[in-house]
């Protein structure tokens, strides 16, 4: 009986137990729904405020395809032909309605399969993603995003903030940045079609390269327009998505066509291409032109961008076109030349580097190269027109050019020996040179003297006529760079640019006329085709007597032929230089030209250490040798330059008027000459001179 009681009172304590813990669970669910239900109410009141507000502050369709802060700069060369591209480039409005077929499929299928059929958020496509970062060792949010393509729309335009904190936000990968894409683009499919949203994507997407947009891509990787694309090509850019500057094509080619495969397997697993085109396509995937990608001509167009107007080239919003004057032909022949001399000429371990530049006798600058080839990535240090070096007896012309112009005659003998200059305030510094070899000749010609690159009667000859006039000639042909008064300049003490010492050298060929380096002929809108600015039109000035340049010139072709110049010899073509070697062999250079072409060459160390083994006679003078062989061998022009010889010079330098009549004596003297009878030496210049 007890026993039973005992039993009766664990049933009763059991039922009440379970009533009031029926009571409590019943009590706490309705709680819990209850503030489950004011939670999501809550959420849902945020959400629709900021999808609301999202929707309020989004701008009209037309506004969004295109928000660059700078507009492109397309290059043009000679034949009007694209070989370089600065800038952040866009093709031109896309619309996704009129987009070519087989790219909007291969978008689609690698980036958003569902894209027409979610509202803008995809729920499993964000756990996937979570749960494959996850699995791969990677934070939640770190690599794989799940984001649709509305989602990255959101991303692109970042909340339509424009603070640079705000923009850094937006391109992390963390919590808050996917919680504030959910209203975003919730407001964006609410306000938009999806053609529109599409069309967003496909014109500010950044696919590698300074290309916004498919456009813009097609037209930097492939040179055509995304209409245009084969069903390769357009796997290819839609594989940039994923990663613009790991998946590029100039970057790295084989990952760039695995990465386009990839896609083609997706598109032909979801029946977007057949097999056959599936397997056409895998057997020819695309590759890309070297002339599409800045290959030829990066240091030429980076001289442009520097040359050309700055508000218009690097702060306009407008994309801009730039007709220019280069050869890539010519262009062409100069890379080679270099890259083959330096695998044949130059020690592998060498830091050597070499810079070029070619113009035409009119100072059209045809090419131009500022380091190694295997260096040309644009907004490289251009040492063509940026290095400023010593050019040695490569300056000598100027100072042969200022005493010619004096009347002095090129016979005039001088003494070649050691010498020491006072200069200065009261006369407290003194110059020694030597000469190259510590060899002195004693008495030489002044033709011979220049042929042979005689430091001494350089500088005696500098000292003569004045320091001053020197500087006063290198500077009205075209030398910028400041230039101090001391006897040492006579030998190329003072530091000059490949560019300005080219263009100097091409006033010489022009009878001394200046003349100006000219890159670009005009820039123009690149919708409307606007001719907005044009070249500059500047006329040359005679900065020395034509008796003298041409006798300067003769000298010149006299160093070619029988001094120091001679590796820069071309067969069948006269040409005229100047060999130059600054201290220590830091640098070395060879400047000259034949009747079309002027080129320079410089050889040296960024780090300013000796050349080995290496001279301005040497390596220079060859490399101009070849490349102005290879560029003339087509041309059917004259080959003589028009020069005097000293003879003729001492007969008509009387008779010519535009020159003052000076000349050495014994005594170191100067006298001036008399001139004849202009009829006289009408008929002189006439017989000798062809005037």
């Amino acid at each position: 009986m007890g026993l039973q009681r005992f039993f009766h009172r664990v049933i009763v304590v059991r039922q009440t137990f379970n009533l009031v813990m029926s009571t409590i669970f019943r009590k706490t669910l309705k709680y819990l729904l209850w503030v489950s239900l004011n939670v999501a109410m809550i959420v849902f009141l945020m959400l629709f405020i900021a999808v609301v507000n999202y929707v309020n502050k989004l701008p009209p369709i037309a506004s969004l395809l295109d928000d660059r802060k700078r507009g492109s700069v397309t290059l043009l060369d000679r034949n009007n032909d694209v070989f370089a591209w600065r800038g952040n480039q866009f093709g031109g409005i896309l619309k996704s309605k009129g987009l070519n077929r087989v790219l909007h499929d291969a978008i689609i299928s690698v980036e958003d399969r569902s894209f027409y059929s979610h509202y803008g958020i995809s729920i499993r496509g964000i756990l996937g993603a979570i749960r494959i970062n996850l699995r791969e060792g990677r934070g939640p949010f770190s690599g794989h995003g799940g984001s649709t393509i509305t989602q990255q729309v959101a991303k692109i335009l970042c909340l339509l903030q424009g603070d640079s904190n705000t923009q850094k936000h937006c391109r992390r990968s963390t919590i808050s940045r996917k919680l504030l894409e959910i209203p975003f683009a919730l407001a964006l499919e609410y306000a938009y079609s999806k053609e529109d949203i599409l069309s967003i994507y496909i014109n500010r997407v950044y696919l590698g390269s300074g290309a916004y947009g498919f456009e813009a891509a097609s037209e930097r990787y492939f040179n055509k327009n995304s209409s245009e694309l084969s069903i390769g090509e357009a796997a290819l850019l839609a594989g940039l998505l994923k990663a613009p500057s790991r998946y590029s094509p100039i970057n790295n080619k084989k990952l760039s066509q695995a990465r386009a495969l990839t896609v083609l397997k997706i598109m032909r697993d979801q029946k977007l291409i057949s097999i056959k085109d599936f397997d056409n396509a895998a057997k020819a995937l695309p590759t890309i032109e070297k002339n599409n990608i800045n290959e030829i001509g990066s240091y030429y167009a980076d001289w442009i961008m520097q040359d050309a107007p700055q508000e218009i080239t690097k702060q306009s919003k407008e994309d801009i076109i730039i007709r220019t004057y280069f050869d890539p032909k010519i262009q062409k022949e100069v890379d080679d030349t270099i890259s083959s001399f330096l695998e044949t000429e130059i020690m592998s371990d060498s830091t050597a580097q070499i810079a070029v530049v070619v113009m035409s006798a009119d100072g059209r600058v045809r090419a131009m190269s500022g380091g190694r080839p295997s260096e040309k990535i644009p907004g490289q240090f251009n040492r063509a027109y940026q290095a400023k070096r010593q050019p040695g007896s490569a300056f000598k012309p100027f100072v042969y050019g200022a005493a010619l112009d004096l009347g002095i005659s090129p016979n005039t003998v001088l003494m070649d020996e050691p010498v020491t200059i006072v200069f200065g305030k009261n006369n407290y510094k003194e110059y020694s040179p030597k000469n190259y070899d510590n060899r002195y000749l004693g008495p030489v010609t002044m033709e011979e003297a220049f042929s042979k690159s005689l430091n001494t009667v350089a500088v005696k000859v500098g000292d003569k006529i004045g320091i001053n006039r020197v500087k006063t000639l290198a500077k009205e042909l075209g030398i910028e760079t400041a230039i101090p008064s001391e006897p040492s300049i006579a030998l190329g003490s003072s530091e000059v640019n490949l560019l300005e010492l080219t263009s100097a050298y091409a006033g010489i060929l022009n009878n001394g006329i200046r003349v100006y380096p000219k890159g670009w002929r005009d820039l123009s809108i690149k919708e409307t085709r606007e001719v907005i600015i044009r070249e500059g039109s500047e006329p040359g000035f005679r900065v020395f007597s034509k008796l003298a340049a041409q006798t300067l010139k003769y000298l010149m072709f006299s160093s070619v032929e029988n001094g120091t110049g001679k590796n820069a010899s071309v067969s069948d073509w006269q040409i005229a230089g100047k060999t130059g070697t600054s201290q220590s062999f830091r640098d070395a250079w060879f400047v000259g030209f034949s009747n079309n072409y002027v080129a320079g060459i410089w050889m040296g160390n960024d780090d300013n250490q000796p050349l080995k083994n290496v001279n301005g006679g040497g390596l220079p003078a060859k490399i101009f040798s070849k490349i102005m062989t290879k560029i003339s061998l087509q041309l059917v022009s004259k080959k003589e330059i028009a020069m005097i010889s000293p003879d003729q010079f001492d007969v008509l330098r009387d008779y010519d008027e535009t020159a003052t009549k000076l000349q050495f004596q014994s005594q170191g003297e100067t006298d001036i000459k008399p001139k004849n009878s202009s009829l006289i030496g009408g008929l002189i210049r006439a017989l000798l001179w062809g005037d």
